[in-house]
């Protein structure tokens, strides 16, 4: 399983609406195009990120080092472009690429535009609408101080659920057949965005399966609403998504998955805290339930800037492998640093740690659990850990 999320496309999407005095995450998020007067007419502009580091892991006395890509931005560049149409409407398009920066490959094989590919028209009057592969409707993630990375970040491995099961890794999976969570970004999708209007805001979504014969058509439908007033950011998010036909025993069904969350951000330039709840119900007989408390902060002063995030996820229903009621929980923290040279180029250091509790087995920075011996169960009550350096430049 690859997670491919990263602070710019939903945190631009729902903040470049409300205008932030002082706010640090304005400044920080200043660098990506989408934020930035040179486009905001006429022109076509290439961005990016490269992020390279050194990684340390360790699960059950088992480690590793390795060089990583996207210890803090998931690499990758991109076009953004806007044109003025006049009246006050404007076209845009984004095309963004992931790729890993130790080895030049792509973050998604065979697909070269795997971040980002739509097109839409921006009304100050209207909104905006959106065609294409985009951020769906949920919580910004700036929610977390390390931006739901797909390296160092508990928020995108815990919260996310990332259950590592005798079948392989899957989103939830310990909740039962057809589980499934809301990804960053979805294809096939349709959005309308809303003005924001006394600072509150919405985006809905719709995407499509593209299957002939699955039912329903869609495979994502979500609203997010928010509301800011320069300090604070409040939002609140509701998601449908369905699976993947899988095997059930009711038959081979798709599973609809009702997602819930709501987040609020305390942004005040000197310091940034926040806190959200999120909520995954798969919407099958005998099913469990899981629930995510996440809380952050994040400290900058001059060139540096240190964060931290703590992620506990609960269950409910879930059963062990013998179908009896069993315990499922985690705790996962992760702590970092930065340091800027300048505006695009900072040195970081960020370690963290996931404990699993009962059945719980939830991975963190890709890294698969030891297995029980002789079973492909993963080994229960660990603990996996991760630690990293590394510098990123942003163009």
């Amino acid at each position: 399983m690859k997670y491919k999320k990263t602070v710019c496309a939903a945190a631009v999407a729902l903040m470049s609406h409300a205008a932030w005095a002082d706010s640090y995450l304005q400044q920080w998020l200043s660098a990506w195009p989408s934020m930035e007067s040179a486009v905001q007419q006429n022109g076509v502009q290439l961005y990016g990120a490269v992020d390279m580091g050194l990684n340390f892991q360790s699960v059950s006395g088992t480690s590793k080092w390795q060089t990583q890509s996207g210890g803090v931005h998931t690499s990758q560049f991109g076009l953004f472009g806007r044109e003025d149409l006049g009246g006050g409407l404007k076209a845009e398009f984004n095309l963004e690429n992931g790729f890993m920066a130790n080895n030049g490959s792509f973050g998604t094989s065979n697909t070269l535009f795997d971040r980002a590919a739509w097109v839409g028209l921006n009304s100050a009057t209207w909104g905006v609408v959106r065609f294409g592969l985009q951020p769906t409707a949920n919580l910004p993630l700036v929610v977390d101080p390390f931006g739901e990375v797909a390296t160092n970040s508990v928020v995108a491995w815990l919260a996310g659920g990332a259950v590592q099961t005798p079948k392989g890794i899957g989103y939830n999976a310990d909740l039962g057949p057809g589980s499934s969570q809301v990804l960053v970004r979805a294809n096939n999708a349709a959005t309308w965005t809303t003005p924001r209007i006394m600072g509150f805001g919405a985006t809905f979504l719709y995407a499509f399966n593209n299957q002939a014969g699955v039912s329903p058509n869609a495979s994502n439908q979500g609203v997010v609403a928010s509301w800011t007033n320069g300090t604070w950011y409040l939002s609140g998010a509701y998601n449908r998504v369905w699976s993947s036909p899988v095997e059930t025993s009711a038959g081979v069904q798709t599973v609809r998955n009702d997602i819930y969350g709501a987040s609020a951000i305390y942004d005040v330039g000197s310091y940034v805290l926040s806190a959200a709840f999120t909520q995954v119900a798969p919407k099958l007989e005998g099913n469990g339930i899981a629930r995510s408390y996440i809380l952050g902060a994040t400290v900058p002063w001059g060139r540096h800037a240190v964060r931290a995030s703590v992620v506990y996820r609960d269950t409910s229903g879930v059963r062990d492998s013998a179908g009896d009621p069993a315990k499922d929980s985690a705790l996962g923290v992760m702590l970092g640093y930065d340091y800027s040279l300048s505006k695009r180029t900072s040195l970081y250091a960020r370690a963290g740690f996931i404990r699993n509790y009962g059945i719980s087995s939830v991975i963190l920075n890709s890294n698969p659990l030891p297995l029980q011996p002789g079973t492909a169960s993963p080994e229960l009550g660990t603990t996996p850990m991760t630690a990293s350096l590394g510098i990123y430049h942003l163009f």
